[in-house]
C-alpha cells in the first residue's frame, strides 16, 4: 500500500514536470514573437521622433525579457541624446559598450552604441576618453570580421579627431584615410542614398576639423575628396536635386575657407561666389553657414547681415540660447558686429550675452539636477528589476529541483533546497550591495555644466559646477576648513566670471572715440590707492605686495578727469603686473612733470619683448599661453585712458620686468 501511494505521488510529480516543461516552451514562444511586436513598435516609434515611447517600450520590454540589455541600453541612449540629457544618454551608452557583444545582433548594437558614445564624447573635448571607447570597440569588430559598416568608418573618423587635437597630425591623416575608404567600401557594397549621406557627412566632419586647427592645406585637399563624392553621387538613378545643391554649396564654402586660410583670397572669393549661385544660400541656414568664410575673410559687413537671421533660424531649430549655442552663434555674432563696427548693435548683443549667460547657467543646473534626479530614480528601478529576476529565477529553479529531486529522495531534496535557498539568498544580497553601491555612486557624480564655450568662460564655470555638486551631494560631510575653501574658490570663479563679462563689455567700447567727461577734481594719490584697493580686495591669499612710491610734488596734485575711469585703467595695469609676477615686487610710482601725472606699474616678472610693444595693446594678444587671461585688459587700458586725454605705453628700456606707463593730464 505503502509503495503505491509512492508510485502515485511519483506519476504526480512527472505529470507536473510535463506541465511545467510545455509551460516553458510556450512561454519561450511568445518571448519570441513579443521580440518581433517590440522590434515593430520601436521602429515605428523611431520614424515617429517618439522619444518617450522608445524610452517607455525599452523600459517594458526590458523587464519583461523582450529586448536584450544591449539593446535596450542602446536605445535609452538613443532617446536622451535626442531629448538632450546628454548625462543620461552617455550613462546608457557606456553600460552598452561595457556589456560587449556575444551574438551578431548584440554586435550591432555594440557599435551603434561605441558610435554615439565616442560621438558625443569628441564634441566634449573628452579625447583620451574617446580613444579609450573607440580603439578597444575597432579591435572587438575586426575580430569579429565586422569591418565594413558607417559605425567602423565613423570610429576610425573619431580616433583621427582625437589624434589630430592631440597633436599627432600623421595619425590623423592615416585614420581619416581608413575612415574614407571604409565609406567608399560601403558605398561599393550598398550604393544606395543613405551610405552617401554618411560617407559625405564624414568627409564635411573631416574638413572642418582641419579648419578648426588651421591646417587649410589638408582641408583644401579634403574639399576635393568631397567634390568626388558629390560627382559619384549625381550618377545615382535618381539623385536629390535638393540634397545636391545644398552639398556643393557647402563644397564651396569649406573650398573658399580653406583658400581664403592660405591666402589665396582671390580664389576664396570665387570659391564663395559660386556657392551663392545655390538655392541652398539663400536660406537662412546657408546664411549662418557663410559666416565662417566671411568673418575669416574679414567680410565683417556681410556677416553681420547675415547673422541677422540667427534669432529666425534658432526659433526654426527649436534652439535656445544655451551655453553651446552662445559659443558657436552668439559670441560670432558679436564678432561679426563688432568688426562691421556696428557699435551700437555689437554693444545690445554684449548686453544681452550676460543675460543670456546668466539663463544658461541656471537652466544647465537645473538641468543636470534633473538628470542626476533620473539617473538615481533609474538606478532604484534597475536594483528592483535585479531583486524581481533573481526571484523568478529563484522561483523556477525551486520547482525543477524539487520536481527532480523529490523523485530520486524527499529528504535530499529538502536539504538541497535549503542550501541552494541559502545561496541565492547570499547572491541576491550582493547584487543588492552593489546596485545599492552604484546608486549611490551616481548621486555623487559631479556635473560638467558647459559644452563648447571658450576657455575662459569654460574653466570658472566648472570649477562652480564641481563645487555646487559637492554641496548639494547628499549626506556629504566636509570639514570646515573645505568649506571655507570651496567658499573661497566659488567666490573667486565668480568674481572671474563677471570681470569677463566687464571685460567684454568694455571692450566693446574699446575703439570708441568719443572723450570721455571729466568732470572730477581728485587727488592722484587718491586714485592709486584706490587702484591699490581694488587690487588687494580681489586678489588671493600670497599676492606680490605692491610698493607705493611717490615722487616729488605728486603728494597734493590735483587732476581733473574721469575718477571711475582712471582708477579702472590703474587697475588693469596692476592686475597684469599680479598676473605675470610669480616673486619680487611690484612698484607703482607716482611722478609729475609740467602739464602731466605719470602713473608707473614696475613688475619683476616675465617681462615683454621690445618687439612686442604695440603688440600687446591689440585685442585678444597672449603672449605667454601659459598664463590664463583673455588679452583684452591693455586694449580697454589704452583706450580709456587716451579717450581721458592721456594714455598707456610700454617702457621698453626697463629690463627688471615690464613697466607700463599711465599718463594722464594734470
Amino acid at each position: 500500500m505503502k509503495l503505491k501511494l509512492f508510485i502515485n505521488k511519483i506519476h504526480l510529480v512527472l505529470v507536473l514536470a510535463l506541465l511545467t516543461m510545455a509551460t516553458a516552451c510556450e512561454k519561450a514562444a511568445k518571448s519570441k514573437e513579443s521580440i518581433g511586436d517590440t522590434d515593430s513598435l520601436m521602429n515605428a516609434a523611431y520614424q515617429a521622433r517618439d522619444y518617450d515611447r522608445i524610452l517607455q517600450l525599452a523600459d517594458e520590454t526590458a523587464s519583461a525579457e523582450g529586448l536584450s540589455a544591449i539593446k535596450a541600453n542602446y536605445w535609452k541612449g538613443y532617446a536622451y541624446s535626442r531629448l538632450r540629457k546628454m548625462r543620461l544618454a552617455e550613462n546608457y551608452w557606456q553600460k552598452a559598450v561595457e556589456m560587449g557583444a556575444h551574438n551578431e545582433e548584440e554586435l550591432v548594437y555594440y557599435a551603434k552604441s561605441a558610435n554615439r558614445l565616442s560621438s558625443m564624447l569628441v564634441l566634449t573635448a573628452e579625447y583620451e576618453k574617446t580613444m579609450k571607447v573607440a580603439v578597444p570597440a575597432m579591435e572587438k569588430m575586426s575580430e569579429a570580421n565586422y569591418v565594413k559598416n558607417e559605425d567602423y568608418a565613423y570610429l576610425l573618423l573619431a580616433i583621427g579627431c582625437c589624434q589630430l587635437k592631440l597633436e599627432s597630425p600623421e595619425d590623423a591623416a592615416k585614420s581619416f584615410d581608413k575612415a574614407l575608404k571604409t565609406y567608399l567600401d560601403v558605398i561599393d557594397e550598398k550604393g544606395n542614398i543613405s551610405s552617401f549621406t554618411s560617407a559625405i557627412v564624414g568627409i564635411i566632419t573631416i574638413t572642418d576639423n582641419y579648419l578648426m586647427q588651421k591646417r587649410f592645406e589638408d582641408a583644401r585637399s579634403w574639399t576635393e575628396r568631397f567634390k568626388e563624392l558629390l560627382t559619384r553621387y549625381t550618377q545615382l538613378p535618381n539623385p536629390d536635386a535638393n540634397f545636391l545643391d545644398k552639398q556643393y554649396a557647402r563644397y564651396y564654402l569649406y573650398r573658399a575657407s580653406a583658400l581664403e586660410g592660405l591666402g589665396n583670397h582671390k580664389e576664396a572669393a570665387e570659391a564663395y561666389a559660386e556657392a551663392q549661385k545655390s538655392e541652398y544660400a539663400k536660406t537662412g541656414e546657408g546664411q549662418l553657414e557663410a559666416t565662417g568664410y566671411l568673418m575669416s575673410a574679414q567680410r565683417w559687413n556681410e556677416a553681420a547681415r547675415n547673422f541677422e537671421t540667427l534669432n529666425e533660424q534658432m526659433d526654426k531649430f527649436d534652439f535656445s540660447f544655451t551655453l553651446d549655442n552662445i559659443q558657436r552663434f552668439v559670441l560670432p555674432k558679436y564678432r561679426a558686429n563688432y568688426g562691421a563696427h556696428r557699435v551700437d548693435s555689437a554693444l545690445i548683443l554684449g548686453l544681452r550675452l550676460c543675460d543670456w549667460l546668466d539663463t544658461a547657467i541656471v537652466e544647465n543646473k537645473q538641468s543636470d539636477a534633473a538628470e542626476l534626479a533620473t539617473l538615481y530614480s533609474t538606478q532604484q528601478k534597475e536594483t528592483e528589476l535585479v531583486k524581481q529576476r533573481a526571484k523568478m529565477n529563484s522561483q523556477r529553479f525551486l520547482v525543477v529541483t524539487i520536481i527532480l529531486l523529490t523523485i530520486i529522495l524527499s529528504i535530499t531534496l529538502i536539504l538541497y533546497y535549503r542550501r541552494q535557498h541559502a545561496r541565492r539568498l547570499q547572491v541576491a544580497y550582493h547584487e543588492l550591495e552593489i546596485a545599492n553601491a552604484r546608486a549611490e555612486e551616481s548621486s555623487r557624480m559631479k556635473t560638467n555644466f558647459i559644452q563648447q564655450i571658450s576657455h575662459e568662460i569654460r574653466t570658472p564655470l566648472n570649477i562652480l559646477s564641481g563645487f555646487t555638486q559637492i554641496i548639494a551631494t547628499p549626506d556629504m560631510e566636509l570639514d570646515e576648513d573645505t568649506k571655507q575653501d570651496v567658499s573661497r574658490q566659488i567666490l573667486e570663479n565668480t568674481n572671474r566670471i563677471t570681470g569677463l563679462v566687464k571685460k567684454m563689455l568694455e571692450l566693446s567700447d574699446a575703439n570708441s572715440q568719443t572723450v570721455i567727461e571729466r568732470n572730477d577734481h581728485v587727488l592722484a594719490v587718491q586714485i592709486a590707492a584706490q587702484g591699490m584697493d581694488r587690487i588687494m580686495a580681489g586678489g588671493e591669499e600670497g599676492m606680490i605686495p605692491i610698493d607705493l612710491q611717490l615722487g616729488e610734488g605728486t603728494e597734493e596734485a590735483m587732476l581733473q578727469t574721469n575718477e571711475q575711469e582712471a582708477t579702472r585703467v590703474l587697475e588693469l595695469l596692476l592686475g597684469n603686473a599680479e598676473k605675470f609676477t610669480n616673486e619680487g615686487q611690484i612698484r607703482l610710482k607716482l611722478e609729475k612733470t609740467a602739464d602731466m601725472m605719470r602713473f608707473i606699474v614696475e613688475d619683476t616678472g616675465i617681462g615683454v619683448p621690445p618687439a612686442e610693444a604695440e603688440h600687446i595693446f591689440e585685442e585678444f594678444v597672449q603672449l605667454d599661453s601659459n598664463h590664463v587671461g583673455t588679452g583684452i585688459g591693455l586694449t580697454v587700458a589704452r583706450s580709456l585712458s587716451q579717450r581721458m586725454g592721456g594714455d598707456v605705453v610700454l617702457d621698453t628700456s626697463y629690463t627688471g620686468g615690464a613697466r607700463f606707463i599711465m599718463t594722464l593730464p594734470l
